[in-house]
């Protein structure tokens, strides 16, 4: 098979184009792999999470943090 150019990800076509490898691949893979990404996914989302409100903690204090996990109002 001839080696073509990788899809360019900044046009609709090219998105396009790599999600449906991506979708290909994940369908293709065994189902432990996929459990295997996804769990990491999800540990990464709650990392994410955990170190945005240390950070807002942090620069605006307990208020701060409130109004980001959109709980108590200051008004």
């Amino acid at each position: 098979m001839v080696q073509r150019k990788p899809y360019n990800p900044h046009t609709k076509y090219g998105r396009r184009k790599l999600q449906e490898q991506h979708n290909k691949r994940m369908a293709e893979m065994p189902k432990e792999e996929r459990d295997e990404i996804n769990g990491m996914t999800g540990g990464c989302f709650l990392l994410f999470i955990v170190v945005g409100g240390i950070i807002v903690y942090l620069l605006f204090g307990g208020e701060g943090l409130l109004k980001w996990l959109g709980g108590k109002r200051p008004y």
